[in-house]
């Protein structure tokens, strides 16, 4: 019996969208196939016609989104967008409004509004909505994830997090038009490398109350967007969180300090150190004593193997969400991407009004701003 396959149209064939498209025609994702793709520039064409999937169809290719959505819409059930953050709305109404599901690339949108203008298209036209976050699928996180969902550590307390993973060169920023500007990209590194960062802080933490953010724009290169950013997140309930992102320095640092009333942790890269104890304040408040006296601690350190990307995990849970109607199976909904999006949005508005901005931001407010950054970016 042949198995069913969700037919996907890719629109965006840079470096990102070639290496979904390499992956799903070798058969990578067992339930999904390439079915068409959009490609605009005539030097790609030949590589369009390479494309074919492991049952000897070709990808059928249109020039355009406009052609594909005005003349394709037979031919594929999802749209995959893997183009530049200003052009994912209107993309993805286009395919909601032809009753398809969407599986965006980070970040949802440029714009809180645009993002906003998703989840509701989504939700109107009852189409499964999907975010590319696939971080969340590194067993790392996964285990970090069980423990704070099954209470190991207590009451989380406070959170580090500091990442310089993606140094990024002026030949990177300059790799494409848009790259690395307000007007192109919607900002520098929160919006572009930090997407994954923000989603993964969020996604175990929550999401914050308020935040202060200061950020030294074009700390290492000559732009107004950010390669640096601090951010101090506060929450109701007393928690605090710090999350330093940079792309200019020279050393890799992903380190991750979680302080919960019964356990530490401290993942540094791949390296998780588990120390556990009693609850710190029934012993602040019972032992006789004036310090650490009495305070015993057990500790465990794990070892992660370094693993390929989990692409093919997530487009394939993709997949059954769309092929059996139940977005339980995402790895990420469309309806969080607006998550990561609004902690970054907010720390721009921080920044740039030197003030500590209350969660959820204005659109209208945020598109003002980047208006006025857009203008003096122009000017420039």
């Amino acid at each position: 019996m042949q198995k069913e396959l969700l037919k996907v149209a890719l629109i965006g064939v840079g470096s990102v969208g070639k290496k979904y498209a390499r992956m799903i025609t070798a058969g990578e994702v067992p339930h999904m196939k390439l079915s068409a793709v959009v490609i605009r520039r005539d030097e790609l064409i030949e590589w369009g016609e390479s494309l074919v999937n492991t049952d000897g169809d070709n990808a059928r290719i249109f020039r355009s989104a406009e052609e594909l959505f005005e003349t394709g819409e037979s031919c594929y059930d999802a749209v995959i967008i893997a183009t530049p953050h200003k052009t994912h709305k209107e993309l993805a109404l286009k395919a909601f409004a032809k009753g398809k599901a969407v599986l965006c690339d980070k970040p949802a949108a440029a714009d809180i509004g645009e993002a906003l203008a998703m989840q509701k298209a989504a939700s109107e036209s009852g189409r499964i909505y999907g975010m590319i976050f696939h971080q969340r699928l590194y067993p790392k996180y996964i285990r970090i994830k069980q423990m704070i969902d099954n209470g190991e550590l207590g009451d989380i307390k406070r959170v580090c997090l500091i990442n310089s993973r993606y140094l990024r060169t002026s030949y990177y920023h300059k790799s494409g038009s848009w790259r690395s500007s307000f007007a192109g990209e919607g900002g520098g590194a929160l919006i572009n490398q930090g997407q994954h960062i923000l989603d993964m802080y969020q996604y175990l933490f929550g999401m914050p109350q308020k935040l202060f953010a200061a950020i030294p724009f074009g700390k290492y290169n000559d732009f107004i967007v950010d390669d640096e950013a601090t951010i101090v997140m506060e929450y109701d309930n007393g928690k605090t969180g710090t999350f330093i992102l940079s792309t200019g320095e020279a050393c890799h640092e992903e380190r991750l300090e979680i302080i919960g009333t019964k356990a530490r942790i401290l993942l540094e890269d791949d390296t998780l150190t588990i120390t556990k104890h009693r609850d710190v304040c029934e012993y602040i408040k019972n032992e006789e004593v004036n310090s650490r006296q009495n305070m015993t601690f057990a500790e465990e350190t794990i070892q992660f193997e370094k693993a390929s990307e989990p692409y093919a995990q997530l487009f394939e849970n993709f997949a059954n969400a769309v092929l059996k109607g139940d977005e339980s199976y995402l790895t990420v909904k469309g309806s969080e991407g607006i998550n990561s999006l609004m902690l970054c949005a907010s720390a721009y508005y921080s920044a740039c009004k030197g003030i500590k901005v209350e969660l959820p931001l204005e659109a209208s407010a945020y598109k003002e701003l980047m208006d006025e950054l857009i203008k003096k970016e122009e000017g420039e």
